[in-house]
């Protein structure tokens, strides 16, 4: 239950009831203690109580949006894909042209371009598609980044997301030696995995398992992490995380399937409350055995309870168009690696330079406290409003689903800090 001091306000805190009461501050996004009298007189949105809990506390507003350099740009060096995914919101890659491979020119200077303008450090990724199509490419890319990053005395970092079934020694090496954070693109077992088959028709676990095994057992510098995609006719969360760490996965996260191709496979409002009961039945199994000693490995809770943690309010949802940019193969940047070849999300490209009037623009028309229903939402500097490509085409979907993750994991992070605060301080890097 939600309240605030007068109706057409936003609200600025959040009620969590129980045998151990609290109070989370919007604001700041802080967590407060109170007794059961301060709680049913704020659920009452009595005048006393709320004074109360403002004298008691100090909600600072989160920080207005800054145009900030951008310091991660992903490659799209292959618009094409050996996989045919039924879910693939990037068209396999092609975002509705044809398959075609990002050439040297076009990778060199939107490198330049990002190291030009990044102050300490700069993370270049590479997607597609499937990037390892374009192999060659990766491997000249980060000689040329490492060179241009060393003369303009910044340090430079690098990520790849991959479906593996690719991979050769050589590329294993180079994930090694750079400390590439490496994301796997891979749903479970065979039978989970069934949307992402190869051209053949053939499920794809066992080319993608093969190809990754020796890096998951000597991973070097490299930090790897498998993504799931869940659709609506599989929502089970725990098997697959169970299934991905037998497999060697360290670190696993899941992500509904909102937009695609495939209408039959993206949620709907009534698979919404299911997802929940299935992420909090992953959580439940989770937690005992982490606070029992075991690794993390259940990345959409812990990265909730690492940004509790931090206090982190956002008034935008990820880096898009605010430090992050990507260039598709003809050097057009973009908002981000899901609006690709979209003029509507174009923010320059290698010849003009990024656009900082246009990311302003965007940056500004979508932060939280200019939406609707985000503005009057508890939860929305945890969230930040969502994803912004999904929102323009689908609308918001699931805010129910996001509210009830949100709140679990706000009433789980009193017993994680009070047992294991040593497992938030990295959460979500």
């Amino acid at each position: 239950m939600s309240t605030g001091m007068a109706a057409a306000e936003p609200p600025w805190f959040h009620l969590l009831p129980g045998a151990e009461p609290s109070v989370f501050l919007i604001n700041g996004s802080m967590l407060f203690d109170v007794d059961s009298d301060l709680l049913d007189g704020l659920r009452r949105a009595e005048p006393e109580a709320i004074a109360e809990l403002e004298a008691a506390a100090v909600s600072q507003p989160p920080r207005p949006i800054e145009l900030a350099p951008v310091t991660a740009l992903s490659l799209n060096v292959a618009q094409s894909c050996n996989l045919a995914c039924s879910y693939c919101y990037a068209d396999e890659g092609r975002f509705g042209t044809r398959p075609r491979m990002m050439d040297s020119a076009v990778a060199f200077a939107a490198v330049d371009r990002l190291v030009a303008q990044a102050r300490e450090r700069a993370t270049v990724g590479f997607i597609g598609g499937e990037p390892f199509l374009n192999r060659s490419l990766i491997h000249q890319t980060v000689a040329h980044a490492k060179v241009v990053a060393e003369r303009s005395a910044i340090s430079v970092g690098f990520s790849v997301t991959t479906n593996a079934t690719l991979l050769e020694s050589e590329d294993l090496e180079l994930l090694r030696a750079e400390g590439f954070t490496v994301t796997v693109s891979l749903d479970g077992g065979p039978a989970q995995n069934r949307h992402r088959a190869d051209r053949r028709g053939m499920n794809s676990t066992a080319q993608a398992l093969d190809r990754i095994a020796p890096l998951l057992a000597r991973p070097g510098r490299a930090r790897i992490s498998a993504r799931v995609t869940l659709t609506r006719d599989d929502l089970d969360v725990a098997s697959r995380v169970e299934w991905l760490s037998a497999a060697g996965f360290n670190k696993i996260g899941v992500s509904p399937a909102r937009t695609g191709p495939g209408l039959a496979l993206r949620l709907t409002e009534d698979d919404w409350p299911h997802l929940l009961e299935r992420m909090i039945e992953a959580a439940e199994i989770e937690l005992p055995r982490v606070l029992a000693g075991a690794r993390p490995r259940f990345a959409n809770l812990w990265t909730a309870l690492g940004a509790i943690h931090r206090g982190e309010g956002r008034p935008l949802p990820c880096g898009s168009a605010a430090t992050y940019l990507s260039a598709d193969v003809d050097g057009a940047f973009s908002s981000c690696h899901r609006t690709v070849g979209r003029e509507a999300f174009r923010m320059g490209s290698v010849n003009e330079g990024f656009d900082a009037e246009r990311r302003r623009q965007f940056l500004d028309a979508r932060a939280v406290d200019h939406q609707e229903p985000c503005r009057s939402c508890w939860a929305r500097y945890l969230c930040g409003g969502g994803c912004h490509a999904e929102v323009i085409e689908i609308g918001r979907a699931g805010c129910d689903y996001i509210r009830g993750w949100l709140d679990y994991c706000l009433r789980t992070y009193r017993d994680v800090a009070a047992r294991r605060s040593d497992l938030l301080c990295g959460s979500g890097k």
